[in-house]
């Protein structure tokens, strides 16, 4: 997988927290940030992979704030005047028409020669991924998407944000990048082999109020057990969380934590077999 950005909400630094996973020759996005244009043209300065709109056939949401949404409408606009090809967009039912009530101002007018106001499907191919009824707030029902499955939970953020558990058979990859500290969650992240999520690096009383009820301090990520710090990649962190050096953080992380690079390439599984963690990074032989 690679990441195209790993900061949080307010970083100048980083570019959003957002990313690209591979899948037997299969490419999914996990969420699309604003500055989609920007943050591609940084990334193929200085990437280890070269990323553009032609690589966005499928794309993951997992909840509607613009550092991880905002980039939909630039996708829309791209679709309609560059490929005509639209993306296909899953989540929940109730989240893809949440997203097409936020785009619809800006979209429904339509500008092609015929008139007439545009639909959703004019821009994307909204696909439902929902829960069956049985399977509670914390999902256990996976969707088969051929190459992998996948199902998802709410965490502890704004409500209805989602993280998600991908399957891909010899290799289970959850991704929550929006979620405060929630040992319940934690839990139903356990069985995977690589866990993507939320960190806070500095004061926790702020003005909005206490992050805790938001975002993931590094302090309480560290009362979880080593099995678990080992497999875990840090994302969504602040600027301040290291000066010039990822491998470096600002604030004590323990040994096994590390934050996740942004522009980097992370090979997980190679010949059918999984890497461990400390390998993820090291180049294909």
């Amino acid at each position: 997988f690679y990441m195209l950005g790993v900061g949080d909400a307010f970083t100048a630094k980083h570019f959003y927290t957002n990313g690209l996973f591979h899948v037997d020759g299969r490419e999914f996005f996990v969420d699309a940030p604003a500055y989609m244009n920007k943050m591609w043209a940084a990334n193929n300065e200085i990437g280890e992979e070269h990323v553009d709109l032609a690589r966005y056939r499928e794309l993951f949401i997992t909840h509607l704030h613009a550092d991880h949404v905002g980039g939909v409408e630039e996708l829309a606009y791209h679709q309609m005047y560059r490929t005509d090809d639209p993306i296909k967009l899953y989540g929940p039912g109730w989240m893809l028409q949440d997203i097409w009530s936020h785009l619809r101002p800006a979209l429904e007018p339509s500008v092609r020669p015929e008139g007439g106001l545009a639909s959703f499907d004019w821009f994307f191919e909204p696909i439902a991924i929902d829960q069956p009824p049985e399977s509670g707030l914390q999902g256990a029902a996976f969707h088969d998407f051929g190459e992998f499955s996948v199902t998802y939970a709410f965490t502890k953020h704004v409500p209805k944000t989602l993280m998600y558990k991908f399957d891909f058979g010899n290799f289970r990859l959850g991704y929550s990048p929006d979620a405060a500290f929630d040992r319940a969650n934690i839990e139903w992240l356990a069985d995977c082999d690589l866990i993507l999520h939320d960190t806070w690096f500095g004061e926790v009383k702020v003005l909005g109020g206490d992050i805790r009820n938001l975002h993931c301090p590094v302090a309480d990520l560290l009362t979880l057990p080593e099995a678990l710090q080992r497999k875990t990649l840090l994302c969504h962190y602040a600027d301040s969380a290291y000066d010039v050096d990822p491998t470096k953080p600002a604030e004590e992380i323990g040994e096994h934590f590390r934050l996740i690079q942004q522009n980097r390439r992370y090979h997980l599984v190679v010949d059918g077999q999984p890497r461990p963690p400390e390998r993820w990074l090291d180049p294909l032989d």
